[in-house]
């Protein structure tokens, strides 16, 4: 029997990162069902998440990858002891893998099916350690949403690329979503914005930045201004929004202007390709008459479809 190993802590924000045996006292280990089997079945893939206890809120840290080397319980108490090594930190907060998680493997303790923990994982843009992967014992091929896009665009987030390619490619990219794109930036002389994107009666003035954890500066701030105000005077209308595009934004936001990730793009247009003719970019006028900025989890919500709906191939 093949299952992944749910083990959550409030006790430390590194309870995970080294091995151990993990005792889990007040529970009994008859909370996960066959256990014996999952026993005689190690060792197990695993996942350490952090929570929230009385010792602290540790949920905002990455969860990690775990091989749970064995599983036993005292004979006295009742209570089960998970003997797990340390193989990865994730690139993932604990706390957005237990949202999408069933009440019943939001406790303690827990084991949830491969496929199922998979097709979380892939929607939340996780990298699965190879360690990891061969203890899933898994014959079919594990698809992520990012096997549906082209190398083209992942370079976009993944390659050091120059200014004016990371232009370039983020233009096609909002072409390839189904926006009218004007390109301008580095492919005109004189001060402008890298580009407007518009649909219906909408658009959007966007300066690229071809860097990760980008926060505008003062200067920023006053040029994508700018070019916004002489956008309205060329198109004679207001709803024209700011937006950066980024590889990934620092915490300090300035209200006003929308904050675009290459990632949220990419995944965007991996929607587009599963819901084909029944796609739209309607969503994206709410988000701006809302200022709601476009995130993984609002373009699950939003535009419906994705490999939880998708069987691995």
């Amino acid at each position: 029997m093949r299952r992944v190993i749910l083990l959550a802590t409030g006790w430390q924000p590194d309870y995970w990162d080294s091995d151990k045996e993990a005792p889990y006292y007040r529970t009994i280990y008859s909370e996960i069902a066959n256990w014996d089997d999952l026993s005689n079945a190690c060792p197990l893939p695993g996942i350490g998440i952090y929570i929230m206890q009385k010792r602290g809120d540790f949920s905002s840290n990455s969860f990690v990858y775990l091989k749970i080397k064995g599983m036993r319980y005292d004979p006295n108490t009742k209570h089960p002891l998970f003997s797990l090594e340390f193989l990865a930190k994730s690139n993932i907060k604990s706390s957005d893998l237990s949202s999408k998680l069933s009440p019943e493997n939001r406790r303690f303790f827990s084991a949830i099916e491969p496929k199922e923990i998979i097709q979380i994982l892939n929607e939340l843009g996780a990298e699965l350690p190879e360690k990891w992967k061969k203890l899933l014992d898994i014959t079919e091929e594990i698809v992520s949403w990012q096997d549906y896009i082209g190398k083209n665009f992942l370079e976009i987030e993944t390659m050091s690329l120059s200014n004016d390619e990371f232009e370039d490619r983020t233009a096609t990219l909002l072409n390839a979503l189904g926006f009218n794109v004007g390109q301008k930036g580095h492919t005109l002389p004189g001060e402008y914005p890298d580009g407007i994107f518009y649909f219906g009666d909408y658009a959007v003035v966007y300066d690229c930045k071809n860097s990760s954890n980008f926060v505008p500066s003062a200067d920023n701030i006053r040029a994508i201004e700018k070019y916004l105000n002489d956008e309205k005077r060329v198109r004679g209308e207001n709803n024209i929004y700011p937006a950066f595009i980024a590889k990934s934004f620092g915490p300090q936001y300035k209200e006003g202007v929308f904050y675009l990730t290459v990632n949220a793009l990419i995944y965007l247009l991996y929607k587009k390709l599963l819901l084909g003719s029944e796609f739209t970019l309607n969503p994206i006028m709410k988000m701006l008459y809302n200022k709601t900025p476009l995130t993984k989890e609002i373009i699950d919500k939003e535009w419906r479809g994705g490999l939880a709906q998708t069987p691995l191939l």
